[in-house]
């Protein structure tokens, strides 16, 4: 594909974006390129500009840089507008540890707990915030997972003798060791599920008298 400047706007064949993050932008400097390489008397490659760019650029206005630099894919992060109350109540409904141990784990009295609960006051301190913050993430990972024994795997000191609630608190990376116990316990689920289900479908038989004999009983 090339740029050909006649001294007017000239028409440049469209550039078909294919399924590379980078194709917008090949095809905005396509069309960036009929229109500012006017009046050059030649024509240029536009996917190789960086190359002849200092040729031209005292002759025409040259913003090929900026279209790359401000170009960014559109990404629509999940924002959490969860206030401090409201992650505090989903670690209370999801982990369900006692106001006692979330109060213990944060460092601060019950009393103060209570009062960030009712949202009457907030922690000053970023790590508090942070730890809680975390936690509750935590207990999204595992509502999401539809696990119901998320107060026992929280606790479970299954990382070198630490659990997952010790690694927030270090400031650890979470997302790996929670990933780790959701797939363990749904292993052991469905190991349970099986098992049971075996048991269900087992007959009952009477075949055990024939190996083993109880005292005070008549065989017959």
């Amino acid at each position: 594909m090339y740029a050909i400047p006649t001294g007017s706007i000239g028409t440049v064949e469209r550039y078909a974006p294919d399924s590379q993050s980078g194709s917008c932008v090949s095809g905005v400097v396509a069309i960036a390129a009929s229109l500012l390489l006017v009046g050059t008397g030649a024509s240029y490659p536009v996917n190789t500009y960086k190359q002849w760019r200092q040729y031209v650029q005292p002759r025409v206005q040259f913003a090929f840089d900026s279209i790359e630099s401000t170009y960014a894919p559109a990404i629509s992060p999940e924002v959490d507008v969860r206030n401090v109350a409201q992650h505090l109540a989903n670690i209370r409904e999801v982990l369900s540890p006692s106001m006692s141990e979330l109060a213990k784990d944060l460092g601060i009295t019950r009393q103060a707990l209570y009062k960030w609960l009712s949202g009457e006051n907030q922690p000053d301190d970023a790590s508090k915030l942070q730890f809680i913050t975390n936690l509750s993430n935590v207990a999204d990972s595992f509502s999401k997972a539809g696990l119901n024994d998320a107060k026992l795997l929280v606790k479970m000191k299954a990382f070198n003798g630490k659990s997952l609630v010790d690694l927030i608190k270090e400031g650890a990376d979470w997302h790996k060791p929670v990933q780790l116990l959701i797939d363990e316990a749904k292993a052991m689920n469905a190991a349970a599920e099986s098992a049971n289900y075996i048991a269900s479908k087992a007959k009952p038989t009477d075949g055990w008298k024939s190996s083993v004999s109880i005292p005070g009983t008549v065989e017959e």
